[in-house]
């Protein structure tokens, strides 16, 4: 069983969807999990701890999707991201930085080749709020020397790694360094209610809101392209697993 986890419902949209067209009856070609664990390192580490703890079987690996914010100047909305180190900020917790599982870090890399999709390897950085002023993103980048921030990595890696499941996180840009964010942006993860009645109170938001959806879409395109290679790879590497050990058998 391999869990797919995504800290909002939002990255995992257009993956729902290309799997569910899937034969036979929706499937993956391997059992697929597919969990939200929710936003910050503290919300999404605990959920994750509980989803592991709860599970009948120990899942063979734990693959997060997500978006995230580069803090290095020149990387575009719906660049890929397969970080091989997951480093926290101090401001949140002193910890080592963790490390992807090396198995699926070389499942990934070939996922984004047969995809055709360029990856930045550089570390990313945890944080625990949304980081929207231009400067601060800067200061991350020369103080960690990272390329991309997020708020899940570092926390649900070390869940993993506590459970002994192998783990590697795969995100994709959406904002840019050089983009502010709106500092009400974590409230409209709640819901599409939440973004109606942000619109309806204050509509002069709407093309920021707008320019925001475009980027989403972007990357859950990127992310659900990415995903369905990643398992296509997989379900070939386990049947030919399979194949061998039954040759062997017979011989």
């Amino acid at each position: 069983m391999l869990y797919i986890v995504a800290s909002m419902e939002e990255e995992l949209f257009s993956l729902r969807r290309d799997i569910e067209t899937l034969e036979p009856s929706g499937g993956a070609g391997i059992p697929v999990e597919i969990h939200c664990v929710g936003i910050g390192p503290k919300r999404a580490g605990e959920a994750m701890t509980d989803v592991l703890a709860k599970a009948r079987r120990r899942p063979q690996g734990v693959l997060m999707l997500g978006v995230a914010g580069a803090v290095q100047l020149g990387m575009e909305t719906g660049e890929m991201l397969l970080a091989e180190s997951y480093m926290l900020d101090p401001a949140v917790g002193e910890a080592e930085p963790v490390r992807p599982d090396p198995d699926m870090l070389q499942m990934a890399g070939a996922a984004s080749v047969a995809s055709r999709m360029p990856v930045n390897r550089s570390s990313s950085l945890t944080v625990d709020h949304l980081v929207s002023e231009r400067q601060e993103r800067l200061e991350l980048r020369e103080r960690f020397g990272v390329a991309s921030i997020n708020m899940e990595d570092h926390a649900v890696a070390t869940a993993a790694r506590e459970a002994d499941v192998p783990f590697i996180s795969v995100r994709v840009i959406l904002d840019i360094a050089e983009q502010q964010m709106p500092g009400y942006l974590p409230k409209l993860a709640r819901g599409r209610n939440t973004v109606f009645s942000e619109i309806l109170a204050k509509p002069w938001r709407i093309p920021t809101l707008v320019k925001l959806k475009g980027q989403m879409d972007l990357c859950q395109s990127v992310l659900a392209r990415f995903a369905m290679s990643y398992l296509k790879l997989e379900t070939e590497r386990r049947r030919s697993a399979r194949e061998k050990a039954a040759a062997d058998a017979i011989y």
